[in-house]
């Protein structure tokens, strides 16, 4: 029994993290710290030469943008489930 409310809990907690009307700050500001990462991340990897945003860099601060969007989203989730578990 515990078990169906817990699919019940988390199915709950997806649809509540993809609603962007409730949502759309952490969307936007762990897109943009991502995007800042990676942008970082590929200029270091150019070494001595001067900075240019090359196909590389920008593909690094893609990467880099989806990848913390996609932990800021698991971390939603998990936080409105345990909410959820424990309420």
């Amino acid at each position: 029994m515990r078990a169906m409310k817990a699919w019940s809990y988390l199915r709950r907690a997806v649809a509540e993290s993809c609603a962007p009307a409730r949502n759309w700050r952490w969307m936007l500001a762990s897109l943009g710290i991502g995007a800042g990462f990676g942008l970082i991340a590929g200029l270091q990897r150019l070494g001595n030469e001067p900075a240019r945003v090359s196909p590389e860099v920008a593909t690094v601060a893609v990467r880099a943008a989806v990848t913390f969007f996609a932990v800021a989203w698991l971390a939603a989730v998990a936080i409105r489930f345990i909410r959820l578990w424990r309420a």
